[in-house]
């Protein structure tokens, strides 16, 4: 390890380009820059080890590639990747705590040292880059902790409890998939590292498989073993690959599922392995894939496509990481993962999909001399997003808060040139693959493009209302999450909506009244009622006759106990069985058939592809079918308390 000083402007230079250091001021990242180290670590080396004390330094990884792995009842895996560009301690430093990972070098890697205090000063000055970090924090708290110890339901044969991430991958995971054979790109041990260099820069492959007359693969040339050996060393260029060569190699077969093959290269500490047409290096060469390949094939880690969301430049390539999104929903609802984990995963993509392109849209109205009104504004999800329950690309639902102004002629010059903003980002998610709510709940109708005073004033109208739309509406608000802009322009208006609710028993009885009106589809001799004609003749809605009432039971229950913490109904439930002793154990089965039907209903969307709403019980398994009888008696006796604790006339 060597550690050195280097020209601050060409720190400062480097920052600029990646956030959150590109969300500050220039001047402040030159000041900044002037205080930093470079730190140079070469593959193998560790940068910390699980269990050390944070340390004075937060890193930014401006080359290279470095590992995160948890070591947990001796069994050690990985849990996430940083590229270039990803800050390295955040979470370490934030929370005070012992770091939870050990960070390994993968490839030779270069960080700058920047020295925490000074930057978290600095980070605070920016609304930005602070809630940047703060999303940076949640997800890798995530990866760090909560992932392993989130509570499941069971399902056939795998106990979701169990799971984390890479056993999702472990069990759902794919077998390797070669490519075209014109694709490998291979040589022979006498071609020369000048000509074998001069193939890969014009292929731009990071190797070159070096291969006998039978195409039995005999080394791998790499670019960083070129650099080591003829550039930084004294090996002549005109000098033969098989003096660089990484051999033996390490072979595969095409049948190998693709996250053992990621796991055999952490073992070995390689960047490559060889499919072959056996396995051995005594067949023939098939193809040669990377790690960033084989996630690929195995279903991309949720942590690297954030990543990637968060460094797309088009809208086509934010449309194919939605596309990945719904790939990697299949393959974990397949190896059992939680359906409620699932839409918390998806939450932080879409999320972070959403900035991005509030982002992008952003910088195309400044471009065209029409920036953004000089006035607090939020983008908030509503509805099931609002919950992180939408895993699929169904419909969206979305606000917009905007502070303000003195006079209304001035406000409505604002809403003008904020809906032109959220009509093109509701167009681009459009583009994206997602559809438009029926129902108009999206931040380019005006109804939902509001002022903060605007949304106040209605708030206070819900709770005396008799119609059905300012009640619909204060349900679709009460499930708000503030996504981006100003979070201070949010915490009043979502205040404002649960003060409502809480100070009106007549709003609160109306709200109980919608959970108990729809009987669950299950008769008294436990047979499943369906629909007897129209387009959904011999299925049931899954959604309004179960998830719903759950779900408004357990807002309804959350505020009621005082239990507002959580966004999500699989949350309330859990803080309900948590901390309200008398509901502890209907709260608990509550949560269990909330999954239960969250995962029929992704299953039955993905496989028919539409919203999963309406589901036909003679394609269930019987063991299926069981469950969901299980599920629907739990709707029934949820219904019934909230009829005894509202004191509704019994059905």
């Amino acid at each position: 390890m060597d550690e050195t000083n280097l020209i601050p402007d060409r720190i400062a230079a480097t920052l600029r380009q990646f956030p959150p250091f590109s969300m500050l001021p220039p001047e402040t990242i030159t000041d900044l820059a002037q205080s930093a180290h470079v730190r140079v670590l070469v593959a193998g080396e560790t940068v910390w080890h699980q269990g050390d004390p944070p340390g004075e330094d937060l890193y930014v990884l401006v080359r290279g590639r470095i590992e995160y792995h948890i070591t947990n009842d001796e069994q050690t895996e990985m849990v996430a990747v940083r590229d270039e560009g990803d800050l390295l301690g955040l979470t370490p430093l934030l929370r005070s705590h012992p770091a939870r990972t050990t960070a390994k070098v993968v490839e030779d890697s270069v960080l700058y040292g920047l020295p925490w205090r000074g930057l978290q000063r600095l980070l605070s000055t920016s609304d930005d880059a602070r809630h940047y970090v703060n999303r940076h924090l949640f997800w890798t708290t995530r990866l760090g902790g909560e992932v392993n110890s989130l509570p499941a339901v069971e399902s056939e044969g795998i106990t979701s409890r169990a799971k984390n991430i890479l056993q999702a991958h472990l069990v759902g995971g794919r077998v390797i998939q070669p490519r075209s054979p014109d694709r490998l790109l291979t040589c022979t041990p006498e071609t020369s590292i000048h000509d074998a260099a001069r193939v890969m820069a014009r292929r731009r492959v990071p190797s070159v498989l070096v291969v006998d007359p039978a195409g039995h693969p005999l080394g791998i040339v790499t670019q960083s073993g070129i650099v080591k050996q003829v550039v930084a060393g004294e090996l002549p260029r005109e000098s033969p690959v098989k003096e660089v060569m990484a051999s033996p190699v390490i072979t595969v077969s095409a049948l190998s599922s693709a996250t053992a093959a990621i796991l055999l290269m952490l073992r070995e500490r390689i960047g490559q392995v060889c499919v072959t047409e056996d396995g051995t290096p005594d067949s023939p060469a098939l193809d040669v894939f990377t790690n960033k390949d084989l996630l690929a094939q195995s279903g991309h880690h949720p942590a690297g496509l954030l990543r990637e969301f968060r460094h797309a430049r088009t809208v086509a390539r934010l449309r194919e990481l939605c596309d990945e999104v719904e790939k990697i929903t299949g393959s974990y609802l397949d190896a059992g993962v939680s359906a409620i984990f699932l839409g918390q995963i998806c939450a932080e993509l879409y999320d972070e999909l959403i900035q991005r392109l509030l982002e992008l849209t952003t910088l195309e109205m400044k471009d065209t001399g029409v920036p953004l009104p000089s006035v607090p504004w939020a983008w908030i999800s509503v509805g099931s997003d609002g919950r992180r329950e939408q895993t699929l690309r169904t419909d969206m639902d979305n606000a917009l808060i905007f502070g303000a102004a003195e006079n209304a002629e001035e406000d409505e010059k604002n809403r003008h040139v904020f809906l032109q903003f959220t009509n093109a980002v509701v167009a681009k998610m459009v583009e994206c693959g997602f559809a438009r709510c029926q129902g108009g709940v999206m931040a380019s109708n005006p109804r939902w493009c509001q002022t903060d005073q605007e949304w106040l004033d209605e708030i206070k109208e819900i709770g005396t209302s008799t119609e059905p739309d300012p009640l619909f509406r204060g349900i679709v608000l009460y499930d708000m999450r503030f996504i981006s802009g100003d979070p201070t322009i949010v915490r009043p208006v979502r205040q404002a909506i649960i003060d409502s609710v809480r100070s009106n028993s007549w709003l609160q009885r109306r709200l109980a009244e919608l959970v108990v009106e729809t009987p669950p589809p299950l008769n008294f001799w436990g047979k499943f009622v369906v629909e007897n004609r129209g387009d959904h003749e011999g299925e049931f809605d899954l959604k309004g006759r179960a998830l719903a009432p759950l779900r408004d039971a357990g807002r309804l229950l959350a505020l009621k106990h005082n239990q507002l913490r959580r966004y999500s109904t699989g949350g309330r439930w859990e803080d309900i069985r948590r901390n309200v002793p008398a509901l502890e154990e209907m709260a608990k089965v509550a949560r269990e058939a909330y999954d239960v039907l969250l995962s029929l209903r992704l299953q039955t969307a993905i496989a028919r592809q539409n919203s999963g709403r309406f589901v036909d019980p003679s394609a269930l398994s019987k063991l299926e079918k069981a469950r969901l009888a299980h599920a629907f008696d739990v709707v029934r006796m949820v219904q019934t308390h909230v009829r005894l604790a509202f004191n509704l006339e019994s059905r």
